[in-house]
C-alpha cells in the first residue's frame, strides 16, 4: 500500500493554554490536491506551520513522505515547497538574487521552469523584494516553491491579495504541477470557489479539531436544496418537521425552500406524499454546502469568504 504524502497523528499545539490544534489526525494521499477550510482562528495556519517545522507540536506527530516532522532531515526539506500567507524573503535582495540563492540551496532546482514561471506570472526579476506588492510576493514565492520540483507543496491562503486574473493563473499553475509532476498539494483557503475548482479532497477544522474529511463531491452530494410549490400556503409545522433529513425551511406564500441532508430519495418520497405542484432542485455551491453543514453541526458564526 502506498504511504500517504502527509500523515498526521494526534497532533496538538497550544498557545498560553489555548488549544490551536487539538489531537488532530489526518491522512493526505499522494498526488492529491487537498483543501483545508475553516473559520478564522480554526488552527489552519498553525497546522501548516507545524508541518513545516516552524512550530513544534506539544504532542503527537506528523510524517511527510514517510519522515517525522520532528526529525526530518535536509532530504525531506528539499522535497517540500512552502508558500506562507505573508511570504518572508530578504527585502534588500533583488528577485533574481532570491532565485540565485535558491538555486544554490536546492539540488533539484529547475532553472528552465523558473524562467517559464517568471514569464507566466510576469515577475519583475530586477526589482528588490521590499518594493513588491503582497500579491507579487506571493507569486514570487510560488515560483520559488515550484522551481525546486517539490513532491509536496504546502500553501497557506495562497490566493489572498491576488487580483482575479492572477488568482486564476496561480490556481492553474498549482493544478498543472499536481497533474504533471504528481505533486501533492495541501492548501488552506477562505475562498471556497477556488477549492471547488481545484481540490479533490477537503478537511474541515474548527477550534483546532477535525470535523470532517471527504471528497468535494461527497460533501456536495450530502446536502440538497429544493424549491417546492404546494396548493396550500399552510402545511403545518408537524407536517414539515416530519420530512426526513430536514435542516431548514423557508416559506414565501405557497413556495417552500427545503434544505435537507442524508437520503435524498427518502425525502423526495415523503415530499411526494404531500402532493406538491412543482419540485425544482436548487444547485448549491461548495460555499453554500459548507455553511449549511456548519449550521447542521451546531456551529453558529459568520463565515467570512
Amino acid at each position: 500500500m502506498e504511504l500517504p504524502a502527509i500523515d498526521i497523528c494526534e497532533l496538538s499545539k497550544s498557545y498560553d493554554g489555548i488549544m490551536a490544534i487539538d489531537q488532530l489526525s489526518l491522512s493526505i494521499p499522494q498526488g492529491s490536491i487537498f483543501g483545508l477550510i475553516g473559520p478564522n482562528g480554526a488552527g489552519k495556519s498553525t497546522l501548516l506551520q507545524t508541518l513545516m517545522g516552524i512550530l513544534l507540536p506539544d504532542r503527537g506527530d506528523a510524517c511527510i513522505l514517510g519522515k517525522s516532522i520532528q526529525d526530518a532531515g535536509p532530504d525531506i526539506r528539499q522535497q517540500v515547497g512552502y508558500v506562507p500567507d505573508f511570504p518572508s524573503m530578504y527585502p534588500m535582495f533583488k528577485v533574481k538574487e532570491m532565485f540565485t540563492l535558491a538555486q544554490k540551496l536546492y539540488k533539484n532546482w529547475d532553472e528552465s521552469k523558473c524562467r517559464t514561471l517568471c514569464n507566466y506570472f510576469k515577475i519583475p526579476t530586477g526589482k528588490r523584494v521590499r518594493t513588491l506588492s503582497r500579491g507579487m510576493k506571493v507569486r514570487t514565492a510560488l515560483v520559488l516553491a515550484l522551481s525546486i520540483r517539490p513532491q509536496v507543496l504546502i500553501l497557506d491562503e495562497p490566493t489572498a491579495g491576488l487580483d482575479p486574473v492572477a488568482r486564476r493563473a496561480f490556481l492553474k499553475a498549482m493544478i498543472d504541477e499536481a497533474a504533471e509532476g504528481g505533486t501533492t498539494v495541501l492548501y488552506s483557503s477562505h475562498n471556497l470557489n477556488d477549492l471547488e475548482q481545484t481540490a479533490d479532497h477537503i478537511a474541515v477544522i474548527n477550534q483546532g479539531k477535525l470535523l470532517l474529511t471527504c471528497s468535494v463531491d461527497e460533501l456536495k452530494s450530502s446536502i440538497h436544496k429544493s424549491q417546492v410549490v404546494f396548493a396550500t400556503d399552510n402545511l403545518g409545522e408537524k407536517v414539515i418537521d416530519s420530512l426526513p433529513g430536514l435542516i431548514e425551511v423557508e416559506q414565501q406564500g405557497k413556495i417552500y425552500t427545503f434544505t435537507v441532508s442524508g437520503d435524498q430519495q427518502a425525502f423526495r418520497k415523503a415530499l411526494a406524499d404531500l402532493n406538491p405542484a412543482i419540485i425544482e432542485p436548487v444547485n448549491l455551491s461548495l460555499e453554500d454546502v459548507f455553511i449549511t453543514y456548519m449550521k447542521k453541526e451546531g456551529y453558529s458564526y459568520d463565515y467570512a469568504i
